[in-house]
């Protein structure tokens, strides 16, 4: 059992915090992947290997024996900040950047599948009609499979949701400003609600609010605290929000960096905290998913671009 804590700056508490090391991926190191968490059991999706190839594979994690399984090959294209959701005893898999020259329209990917865990088998669904294909902010609410703000070749407003019962894609504009558009930032449910932030969206940016994206209800909350910081990682507890790491786009003497920490937030104070440093040092483009109240994060890379390749759970 590790116990990290940080030193606080800028008055913002610390609290202390339990990590203990888990499995690595057998795959070994894996970068701008995906995941989520489905019966019981974490996944995780497509992202980068140690030798900067995209992949399709599919990776289970049981907690109870702490040890990872390869579940199948997705049939799609390989891809990195694909979009990647748990919704009905299924997982919904596709979206993202594959393989081409940069800004070409064949790298950003449409295709949408769906993942059955009692067939272990994948169904083709409605491509994604939209040009926002790249590391949208996922949530499940209700019957809807969000997928908000993400991103082709410049920033968008654009709000867009699965419908599953009907295989259908919506969209529409959040024509009300109240939260910056940005690429790369975090989406997580906690205590029943939901929370988005971070980003960039060509400036880092630190903003936090509560969503309700049914009703179109956005509510500014404390901006989370230090640099503003893009390509985190975030899950949640029964009663706090966990960011790990993350990067703020700026040069050496401008204050860039990739940060080694973990920002702890609480929905019921609306409080952020130092929770302690990173125990695999400094880390962007991680995983994150909870289980039974334990939030669990890992892979990323450094500041160097080497591929990380432990798992941590918090353990409150």
């Amino acid at each position: 059992m590790l116990v990290v804590l940080l030193a606080g700056c800028q008055n913002v508490p610390e609290v202390e915090i339990h990590v203990r090391e888990c499995a690595g991926l057998p795959a070994g190191g894996r970068a701008a992947a995906r995941a989520c968490t489905l019966s019981g059991k974490g996944y995780v999706f497509a992202g980068r290997d140690e030798k900067g190839r995209y992949t399709n594979d599919l990776w289970q994690y049981d907690p109870a024996a702490d040890s990872w399984s390869k579940v199948t090959n997705f049939p799609g294209k390989v891809r990195v900040s694909a979009a990647f959701a748990a919704y009905d005893g299924a997982l919904y898999a596709g979206m993202g950047y594959g393989v081409g020259k940069i800004y070409a329209d064949s790298s950003y990917l449409h295709d949408w599948w769906r993942w059955n865990p009692g067939t272990n088998t994948w169904d083709t669904l409605a491509p994604y009609p939209y040009e926002t294909t790249v590391a949208p902010t996922m949530f499940v609410v209700g019957s809807r499979i969000y997928a908000i703000y993400g991103t082709s070749d410049g920033f968008s407003r654009q709000i867009t949701y699965y419908d599953p019962k009907n295989d259908s894609w919506h969209s529409f504009e959040d024509s009300h400003l109240r939260a910056l558009s940005v690429f790369g930032g975090v989406g997580v449910s906690c205590e029943g609600l939901y929370y988005f932030g971070l980003g960039n969206n060509n400036a880092n940016i630190t903003q936090w609010y509560r969503v309700d994206l049914d009703a179109d209800n956005w509510t500014k909350l404390k901006n989370a605290p230090g640099k503003e910081r893009t390509f985190s990682a975030c899950a949640a507890s029964a009663h706090h929000v966990y960011v790990t790491g993350g990067r703020c786009f700026a040069g050496d003497l401008t204050g860039g960096e990739i940060f080694g920490d973990i920002l702890q937030y609480t929905p019921s104070s609306d409080q952020w905290a130092y929770a302690g440093d990173l125990p695999c040092g400094q880390a962007e483009n991680q995983i994150a998913f909870a289980i039974e109240g334990k939030v669990y994060f890992g892979l990323g890379e450094d500041e160097e671009g080497n591929l990380i390749n432990q798992m941590y759970c918090i353990e409150e």
